[in-house]
């Protein structure tokens, strides 16, 4: 690495009081990092020359940041994306939504931006906004979708956005992921900038989840019966948070934007019902299974004022 990316890194060691890492884990890093760039430079080749072929005619990101979606091939991108926003939108128009019409939509903590692909290509007219903690991904989407306003958000609200501006929000594999407390900051921030009557569609894990856990062998000390009565179960490595975010942010590709220990978070249904409602939200629906075929959707309005 060079100097200058030393200095900085070691300044966001300090901000965040992240414990120091060794010089090998450093430039093991480093050499990870020096890698992931060699493959986005063939991935942005390859790319480039199947939208010449008019084989493919969208944007894909960065490959390190494609794979942090889970998807290892440009096919995967596509179709789990089409996959995982249709159900939205299926819930949002079911429920009032008219997305033919320039209203304001939020894709809140982006990633990649695989449903905001679908949302602007298949609803044109929508005011399409996103946001996300990791900056290297919004400086990807704001050059992907310029009619899109885009920008990096940090891991506590507030949202750059006016009370009550949104007719939609929606998110994926973001609540599946926060512990119970910082998802209930971020309904009640969610809550704050959805105008009133305003659809939100967001994805959690639950008893869907859990089984598919227990068919890749993890997590079978909570059944099923264990989570509906505890109503909620964190799976995070806490103790490791801080060095595992000293070591990704020495490959350098800049903050994680992460403050606080992030897993796989498990809700009972009666448990999420209440949690959203206690956020201030109508409970509307929720849908098994529906995204990626193990997270469930969860339907809820920001009542009328």
């Amino acid at each position: 690495m060079t100097k200058n990316t030393d200095e900085l890194v070691a300044s966001a060691y300090a901000a965040q009081n992240l414990p120091s890492i060794g010089t090998m884990d450093r430039w093991k890093a480093a050499a990870k990092g020096i890698a992931k760039r060699i493959i986005d430079v063939y991935f942005s080749a390859k790319c480039f020359l199947l939208r010449s072929l008019g084989i493919i005619d969208f944007s894909l990101p960065p490959n390190h940041i494609l794979r942090r979606t889970s998807s290892l091939t440009i096919r995967h991108y596509y179709e789990s994306g089409l996959t995982t926003f249709m159900p939205i939108a299926t819930c949002a128009i079911a429920y009032g939504i008219d997305l033919d019409k320039p209203i304001k939509v939020l894709d809140f903590a982006c990633g990649a931006g695989r449903q905001l692909l679908h949302l602007t290509r298949l609803f044109p007219k929508v005011q399409a906004h996103a946001c996300d903690i990791r900056a290297d991904a919004i400086d990807y989407l704001r050059i992907a979708y310029p009619k899109a306003n885009v920008y990096s958000n940090k891991f506590d609200p507030p949202l750059l956005y006016d009370d009550g501006t949104f007719d939609l929000i929606y998110s994926v594999s973001v609540f599946s992921h926060l512990s119970e407390s910082d998802a209930r900051l971020w309904l009640r921030e969610l809550h704050r900038v959805a105008k009133p009557g305003a659809i939100l569609c967001l994805t959690f894990n639950s008893y869907t989840s859990l089984s598919r856990s227990h068919e890749t062998g993890k997590l079978h000390h909570v059944s099923a019966d264990k989570l509906k009565e505890i109503g909620q179960f964190f799976d995070s490595d806490e103790a490791g948070f801080e060095r595992k975010m000293a070591l990704e942010l020495a490959l350098g590709f800049g903050h994680p934007g992460m403050m606080r220990p992030t897993g796989d978070m498990y809700f009972s249904l009666e448990r999420v019902r209440s949690v959203m409602e206690e956020s201030g939200f109508e409970f509307q629906a929720a849908l098994p299974g529906v995204i990626d075929r193990f997270q469930d959707l969860a339907v809820i309005r920001r009542p009328q004022a």
